[in-house]
């Protein structure tokens, strides 16, 4: 083996080494995006201090900061601040049904597996 082989496989294996050692933002103890279901964002988060698995859906165009966007708390009802506008199919029943029904899947267990959105 040349030496520039060696120090090639040396490097690659060090790289390796070190990137499996990096912390990946996995959901725990704080919220990560999931997925997108039409114009929402679904997040999730496990709470390791009470050991509870939490979701939460809003729709992430009119602010960076979840308070203030359109959104589903805690019990499923919409808020909705007065100052944003929506257009109306991002609102409509069937809807917020569906996002609902997500949301109770990711809140349900570890796993989550969204069906064909």
């Amino acid at each position: 083996m040349t030496t520039t082989s060696k120090f090639l496989k040396n490097y690659f294996f060090g790289t390796f080494l070190i990137f499996s050692f990096t912390s990946v933002n996995a959901g725990l103890n704080s919220f990560t995006n999931l997925v997108f279901i039409d114009d929402w964002l679904i997040e999730r988060k496990i709470d390791l201090t009470i050991n509870e698995t939490k979701c939460r859906a809003s729709i992430p165009s009119h602010a960076n900061w979840f308070g203030a966007r359109v959104r589903l708390g805690p019990n499923n009802e919409l808020i909705k601040p007065i100052w944003i506008s929506v257009k109306a199919d991002q609102i409509i029943d069937s809807k917020l049904t569906k996002i609902k029904e997500i949301l109770d899947n990711c809140r349900s267990g570890l796993l989550f597996l969204p069906e064909n959105q």
